[in-house]
């Protein structure tokens, strides 16, 4: 998607709505927005120049004029490019501070707003990317960010997990597809020593809860010869993560076929599966039939 600040449209706040943006909050919401014919006849997901009402740039967002969230600021200089470039340049960006904090390539590398790319998600999985994007603003851009991808990371494959609920709000579709390479049946991935097993077609979100990373590193550190329980245990990251720090017994309970075959090749993976279980059923009515033993 070309984009010309020059000729892009201007959305203009409420006169002395523009606070909180201007205040450095990424997000405007409708109500802050003179939702005139103009503003209403937008394509969703436009490039705008964001203005206050007294005429003062905010900078350059995507623009969607049927959510309570309208516009997602992308930038404070309104007159920056938004392009493969600038995406690249947020990427590397993002690339910079998790090859600080980890050691292997295996994180959430984009967090949306966090990372300055409001509405997407990057996971990195060694040499494969979950992609999601959530606005129809980067969806309008998804060919600019896959070549970002591509020049920051080179990756062997990239499938785009775009099934979150929360594109319906941004009146998008549900899909799964492979936007680059071929995807593998299974991906691997390290953390903390243990290794797993993934499924970025057809598992929950974008395969794996990299955000508890930390809570997996230290509730493995209290389970050193003790008999663990697994609860929602999806890939068995907290119990295959015990065992393979000394738990003496894990036991994990999920209702998903599907995650349970995963972590129980990861266990095996970690040669810990002899003292792994994974037992399908619904977590209350487990506990129930546990506590009656």
């Amino acid at each position: 998607m070309e984009d010309d600040p020059k000729t892009r449209p201007v959305v203009t706040l409420v006169p002395g709505r523009h606070k909180r943006a201007a205040a450095g909050h990424p997000w405007v919401y409708s109500n802050e927005i003179q939702m005139d014919e103009a503003a209403r006849a937008l394509e969703p997901g436009a490039l705008v120049t964001l203005k206050t009402g007294e005429g003062k740039n905010l900078g350059v967002a995507t623009f969607n004029p049927h959510p309570l969230v309208s516009a997602r600021i992308l930038d404070r200089e309104p007159a920056r490019v938004i392009d493969d470039r600038f995406f690249a340049k947020r990427l590397r960006r993002a690339l910079a501070i998790r090859e600080r904090l980890y050691a292997t390539p295996y994180y959430r590398l984009v967090h949306a707003e966090a990372d300055g790319l409001p509405g997407v998600v990057v996971d990195r999985y060694g040499g494969v990317v979950a992609l999601q994007i959530n606005t129809a603003g980067m969806a309008r851009l998804e060919e600019d960010l896959l070549a970002a991808i591509d020049a920051v990371l080179g990756p062997e494959a990239v499938v785009l997990r775009n099934d979150s609920p929360a594109r319906a709000v941004e009146g998008l579709g549900s899909e799964v597809r492979v936007a680059r390479g071929a995807l593998p049946e299974r991906v691997e991935l390290t953390e903390n020593g243990a290794r797993f097993r993934v499924d970025l077609a057809g598992g929950q979100k974008t395969g794996w809860f990299f955000d508890q990373r930390d809570n997996r590193t230290f509730m493995a550190r209290l389970a050193a010869g003790a008999r663990v329980l697994d609860l929602y245990s999806f890939g068995g990251g907290f119990g295959i993560a015990a065992a393979v720090a000394g738990a003496a017994e894990v036991l994990a309970i999920d209702r998903s076929d599907a995650s349970l075959r995963l972590a129980a090749e990861s266990a095996a993976l970690n040669g810990v599966a002899e003292r792994c279980r994974f037992e399908r059923g619904e977590v209350f009515a487990a506990l129930e039939k546990l506590a009656d033993h």
